[in-house]
């Protein structure tokens, strides 16, 4: 296994979760005790399922489906991320929050047991995003290649690690099966990213129906237009190219947005591997109601 950055060797298993560099135990302690307002808006995804893509999303429509004051700056910047301290800066996350005026727009990656204790019992309001674990998979797999503070994997490594709840972030199942299990509640909102796919116009709609940000007649196909993922990998404001400040190495050849199709882990999954993970998922998912589309 090769590495781009020594910081790699601070990664570290954390009550299950592996963490980088950039969060540290001092970090973790301080988030779980941290005050989540309840006008909060927050977006939680396991790494890779469609983050970047739900946060434009939400602060398109924020903003009142205003694109030019969403996109004034990075999509960086529009959300605070509580799970990393960033290089150089003097404060944490939990710090930032505190200035922040409400409503605040968050995101996180956070387990249960390691996000904020108030998201348990307040009412922020959520919105969830689940993907398909082996597209997840192949996403996240990439996504470490290319970011300095974490190992670079071949990939019968990383679907080894993933399978046993060893890579970046920790558990897919933990974090999908928590989050389903609150899909009833009035705060939380669960959207799957082969929805987004299949019918990205009904999420949107979903979603401002969810926060109560009626969308502009007229405005709808607009918001789709600019929300694609054709469009926004294109968009200097949400593909990550105009920030440093992530400890992100980007290649020409595996951009942070690199295809955002359904069905890409076939071109990774061996047919042991795939038949391997489906008895997993069969074993931790069984009876749960939860389920996937894997190609469309």
């Amino acid at each position: 296994m090769s590495v781009t950055d020594k910081r790699f060797e601070d990664e570290r298993m954390v009550d299950g979760v592996l963490h980088s560099s950039l969060t540290s135990d001092e970090l973790l302690k301080a988030v779980r005790k941290m005050e989540i307002r309840n006008d909060d808006i927050i977006v939680v995804t396991h790494t890779k399922a469609g983050t970047t893509w739900m946060q434009e999303i939400v602060s398109v429509l924020f903003y009142g489906c205003d694109f030019k004051k969403a996109d004034s700056k990075s999509i960086i910047e529009r959300f605070l991320f509580l799970d990393i301290h960033i290089p150089d800066c003097a404060v944490g996350p939990h710090e930032i929050a505190d200035s922040l005026p409400s409503p605040r727009l968050i995101k996180t990656h956070f387990q249960q047991h390691q996000m904020p204790e108030q998201m348990l019992t307040n009412k922020a309001k959520v919105v969830y995003v689940g993907r398909n674990a082996k597209d997840n998979a192949v996403s996240l797999f990439h996504f470490c290649n290319i970011v300095s503070h974490l190992r670079t994997y071949e990939w019968d490594s990383f679907f080894h690690d993933f399978c046993n709840n060893k890579a970046h972030r920790g558990s897919w199942f933990d974090i999908n099966l928590y989050w389903w299990s609150r899909r009833n509640d009035d705060n939380v909102l669960f959207i799957k990213y082969e929805d987004m796919q299949k019918d990205l116009s009904s999420v949107i709609v979903k979603v401002s129906e969810f926060f109560g940000w009626p969308i502009p007649d007229g405005k709808l196909d607009e918001i789709v237009n600019h929300c694609s993922f054709v469009s926004m990998k294109k968009n200097p404001k949400t593909n990550y190219s105009d920030s440093t400040t992530v400890g992100v190495n980007f290649k020409a050849s595996t951009p942070f947005m690199r295809k955002g199709k359904v069905g890409d882990w076939k071109n990774y999954f061996t047919v042991a591997q795939s038949e391997e993970f489906d008895k997993i998922y069969e074993e931790k998912m069984k009876g749960t109601g939860l389920v996937f589309d894997y190609e469309l």
